[in-house]
C-alpha cells in the first residue's frame, strides 16, 4: 500500500505561526525639555545640589517630558547583564536620552520597591537600584531631581536635587500626580499580591497600591511570594502589544521592569522557571503574540526550547493546559475502543461519533465520583492484526488516515482526546507511526503500541502473544517527542499495553521524555478477580516508575461484565486512563 497522504490535517493546525513583525509603540519626537544629545543638560536642571523631603517639596516635582523616552536599543534582544542593577541599567541606557527624574531605590524592602516603581512610572524616569556604575549613569542622564526611595546611599549630581521618601510618602507623591486619591490596600507583610496590585496600578495609572500599616509581628517577616499567583495574575493583566517575561523568581526585577515597561507601552509577564508548562494563563497571555514583542529581562528560565514554544504557540490540551495530566487537578481519561467501520472490533464502532460520545456520556459522569476532570476520548485501531499475510507480508492492515476524518473533526470540536493504536504485526511501531504523522500532529492526538500484536518474522497471529523489547518502544517514543517538540505541541499521551510480563521486555528500560505522558495499560479480561492478580503483576517492581496507569474493560469478555467505574476506580494505583471495547 502506497504511504498515504493527508493534506486534510492542516484544517485542524489551530496553532499560530510565530510572525517577525513589530508592533512596539512608536514614541513622541525630542521636545524642547531635552536636546537629541545623549548627555546634553536638561534646560530646567537646578544645577544646585538640594536634598529635601518627599513631605516638604513633593509638590515641586513633575513628570517627566515624553522628549526623555526614546526606545533606542535594540528590543528583539534578550537581557541578563547578570543581576537586577545591571539589568536596570541596561535598560535605562535604551530607554531614556535624559531624565528629569530618577528613581532608585535598593532591592531588598518589596514594599519599598513597589512604592518606588508607582513612583518612577508617575514621573516617567527610570528605576534603578545601587550599583558601581549608578553614579555614571546618573550623570548621563542629567536628572533634575534624583528620588530615593528608602535608606539607599546614592551619589547623585551636583546639579540634580535629591529627595528621599518612605514608602509611604513616595505613594503619596505618585497619588499627587496622578491626580488620585484611590488606593488598593496591599498586606504589610509583602507577597504575591504586592507585585501584582502594584503592577496594575502603575499600568492603569488610576490609583496607587499601598501596603497596610506594619504591627510589630509583620516588621520582620520575610514576604511570601507564591509563584503560581503571580504568574497567574500578571498575565491576566497584560494587555500591550509588547510583553517583557521575567523569572518569578525575582519580584523585585518585575516590578522594575514594569516600571521601564510603562514609559514605552509594555507590559511584564512572569514565568515560573521551575514549571514552565504548570501554567496556561501565561500560554494564553503569550498567544498570537509576534516574536519580535516578546523579550525576556533577567535571563531566560533553564528550560528547554520545545516549552518556550509551547507557551508562545497557547495551543493546550482537551481539558485545558499544556500537560497531559495537569498537577494541579486530577484528570482522568475515559475512552471506547475499536474501529469506525465494525462492530466487531470494539464498541466504538457500533454507531458514528456522536452517537458514541452521547452512550460514554454515563461513563464519564460516573468516572468524574472522585472529583477528576474526565476527558471522553476515542481510541481506535489504526492498524491491525490480521491472521494471514498481508500484501506487503507483515500481518497487519493499515487503514489510510483519511478514514478517521469524520471522528477526527468531531473530537477537535468537543474537546476530545483521540488515541490511534497499532497492532503492527511483523513490523515494527515506528515504521506504522510514521505512516499517520500528519494526524499526530494534531494536538489532540496520541498514539498507543499494543505488543500482544507485535510478532517476530516466524510468528502468527492467534498462535503466539506477540512481545516488544523496550528499545523498540523507545524508538517510537523519541520520534513522538521530537515530533511534539519540533512542532511546538502540548504534551502527548502515548499508551503501551499489557497483560502479561513478557508482552514487554526491559520495560524499566523504557525512557522518559518531557513531551510525552507514557502510560502502561492493563489490558487483560475476565472475572475482576483474575483482572486484579494482572494489575498486581504489572505493578510488581513499578514502584518508581517514570508512567502512569491505565485499565481496560471488556463489555463481552469481563464475566459477568466490567467492573463498575466506582470499582475501576478504586484500584491502587488510581488509573489515569480506562476504556471499554
Amino acid at each position: 500500500m502506497e504511504e498515504p497522504v493527508y493534506p486534510s490535517a492542516r484544517r485542524y493546525h489551530r496553532w499560530p505561526t510565530l510572525r517577525r513583525s513589530l508592533h512596539f509603540i512608536s514614541l513622541a519626537v525630542f521636545t524642547a525639555a531635552c536636546s537629541g544629545l545623549v548627555g546634553e543638560t536638561p534646560a530646567n536642571s537646578t544645577n544646585q545640589p538640594n536634598v529635601t523631603n518627599s513631605a516638604q517639596e513633593a509638590t515641586t516635582t513633575q513628570a517627566s517630558p515624553t522628549g526623555c523616552v526614546r526606545f533606542t536599543g535594540d528590543h528583539t534582544k534578550d537581557i541578563d547583564a547578570g543581576s537586577a542593577a545591571a539589568d536596570a541599567l541596561t535598560l535605562s541606557g535604551e530607554t531614556f536620552l535624559c531624565a528629569e527624574d530618577v528613581v532608585v531605590v535598593t532591592p531588598d524592602d518589596l514594599n519599598d520597591v513597589a512604592a518606588a516603581a508607582q513612583l518612577a512610572a508617575a514621573v516617567q524616569g527610570p528605576l534603578l537600584f545601587p550599583e558601581p556604575r549608578l553614579a555614571a549613569e546618573l550623570g548621563r542622564l542629567k536628572p533634575s531631581r534624583v528620588h530615593i526611595v528608602g535608606d539607599a546611599a546614592v551619589n547623585a549630581p551636583d546639579e540634580a536635587e535629591t529627595v528621599r521618601h518612605d514608602a509611604a510618602g513616595a505613594l503619596a507623591l505618585t497619588a499627587e500626580l496622578l491626580g488620585t486619591s484611590q488606593e488598593t490596600t496591599l498586606p504589610a507583610v509583602p507577597d504575591s499580591s504586592t507585585v501584582v496590585q502594584s503592577v496594575g496600578a502603575l499600568t492603569d495609572g488610576d490609583r496607587v497600591a499601598k501596603p497596610a500599616a506594619p504591627t510589630s509581628s509583620t516588621t520582620s517577616a520575610d514576604p511570601a511570594i507564591d509563584t503560581g499567583r503571580l504568574v497567574v495574575g500578571l498575565a491576566e493583566i497584560a494587555e500591550a502589544p509588547s510583553l517583557w517575561v521575567v523569572d518569578a523568581s525575582s519580584p523585585e526585577t518585575i516590578l522594575m521592569v514594569s516600571a521601564f515597561g510603562h514609559s514605552i507601552g509594555a507590559d511584564v509577564l512572569a514565568i515560573d522557571g521551575d514549571d514552565v508548562l504548570g501554567h496556561p494563563e501565561l500560554g494564553q497571555a503569550l498567544g498570537d503574540q509576534p516574536e519580535d514583542t516578546i523579550r525576556f529581562i533577567g535571563g531566560v528560565p533553564e528550560t528547554s526550547q520545545w516549552e518556550l514554544t509551547v507557551l508562545t504557540n497557547g495551543v493546550e490540551v482537551p481539558g485545558g493546559g499544556f500537560y497531559v495530566l495537569p498537577s494541579d487537578r486530577p484528570r482522568r481519561y475515559v475512552a471506547y475502543y475499536g474501529h469506525p467501520d465494525t462492530e466487531a472490533l470494539g464498541a466504538l464502532g457500533e454507531q458514528g461519533p456522536a452517537k458514541t460520545r452521547q452512550v460514554m456520556q454515563q461513563f464519564v459522569e460516573a468516572y468524574a465520583g472522585d472529583g477528576s476532570q474526565v476527558i471522553p476520548t476515542f481510541e481506535m485501531i489504526a492498524s491491525v492484526a490480521s491472521a494471514g499475510p498481508t500484501d506487503d507480508g507483515d500481518y497487519s492492515y493499515e487503514w489510510p488516515p483519511e478514514t478517521f476524518d469524520p471522528w477526527i473533526e468531531f473530537a477537535a470540536a468537543n474537546d476530545m482526546y483521540v488515541i490511534f493504536d497499532l497492532q503492527s504485526g511483523r513490523d515494527d511501531f515506528l515504521s506504522q507511526a510514521v505512516q499517520y504523522e500528519e494526524l499526530l500532529k494534531l494536538p489532540f492526538v496520541g498514539l498507543a503500541l499494543d505488543p500482544e500484536w507485535r510478532l517476530t518474522d516466524t510468528q502468527v497471529h492467534l498462535q503466539q502473544v506477540g512481545t516488544v523489547d523496550s528499545a523498540e518502544i523507545n524508538e517510537t517514543v523519541n520520534w513522538v517527542a521530537d515530533l511534539v517538540r519540533d512542532n511546538g505541541l502540548p504534551q502527548k499521551m502515548m499508551i503501551v499495553h499489557q497483560f502479561r510480563t513478557s508482552m514487554i521486555t526491559n520495560r524499566a528500560d523504557i525512557v522518559e521524555r518531557p513531551e510525552i505522558q507514557m502510560i502502561v495499560q492493563m489490558d487483560g479480561d475476565g472475572l475482576e478477580a483474575q483482572k486484579d492478580a494482572t494489575w498486581a503483576s504489572l505493578l510488581e517492581g513499578a514502584d518508581d516508575a517514570h508512567w502512569s496507569w491505565g485499565w481496560k474493560n471488556f463489555f463481552d469478555e469481563d464475566e459477568p461484565g466490567p467492573p463498575s467505574p466506582e470499582s475501576t476506580m478504586g484500584k491502587v494505583p488510581t488509573p489515569v486512563y480506562v476504556s471499554y471495547q
